[in-house]
């Protein structure tokens, strides 16, 4: 008899220290179990930091930001900065391929590939609460911020001038208004947003 084949195993590798968490430190798409994880399990955290290749992804990640700015590697397609911290993609096609749910993401929630009746309730109730007026209010300097429950975020600049939602401005607009209103740079940290570069 010849020399039995040996068979590569298939699958991918487990990390027998992480099984009683049932989940892997894998880097292909992040979720909120896995940050929970890092947050109680030191070893988990550094053995999923050292496969994630960018290290505004992990801090977004962290910090339970829905997308992180790269500017190195702009989308092809549309030109933006931003990547969803899930998986890498880009944040401004992602949200043009999921318009019915773009109030949901815009509010970090991840999109359902079919809205369900619950998803659909929790929707219209964030839309009540922002035509009632609720919304979280913080000064910058004389400049106002307000983040409403839809994923809205309104600046009102100090000589009265206001932005419906900041998130509809490109990367080069909000650069430039960094550039004239310096704390604005300290209300897209207070919003979540990351890795923003230094003037």
């Amino acid at each position: 008899m010849g020399t039995p084949i040996r068979k590569r195993p298939h699958g991918r590798r487990i990390d027998e220290r992480f099984a009683l968490h049932q989940c892997q430190p894998r880097a292909d798409k992040l979720n909120a179990r896995q940050r929970e994880i890092c947050r109680a399990d030191p070893a988990f955290l550094e053995a999923l930091k050292s496969r994630v290749g960018s290290p505004e992804r992990f801090a977004a990640f962290l910090a339970g930001s829905p997308f992180y700015i790269e500017w190195e590697d702009s989308c092809k397609r549309c030109g933006d900065y931003k990547r969803r911290v899930r998986d890498r993609s880009c944040y401004g096609c992602h949200l043009k391929r999921g318009r019915e749910n773009f109030e949901r993401m815009k509010a970090g929630v991840a999109p359902e590939a079919g809205r369900s009746q619950a998803s659909h309730l929790d929707l219209l109730e964030r839309r009540r609460r922002e035509r009632s007026g609720e919304c979280i209010e913080k000064q910058f300097d004389g400049l106002l911020a307000r983040r409403w429950p839809t994923g809205r975020l309104e600046i009102i600049y100090p000589d009265g001038e206001r932005d419906e939602d900041i998130n509809q401005r490109t990367p080069r607009e909000i650069l430039n208004a960094i550039s004239h209103v310096p704390q604005l740079r300290q209300v897209l940290i207070w919003a979540g947003w990351t890795a923003w570069p230094e003037e």
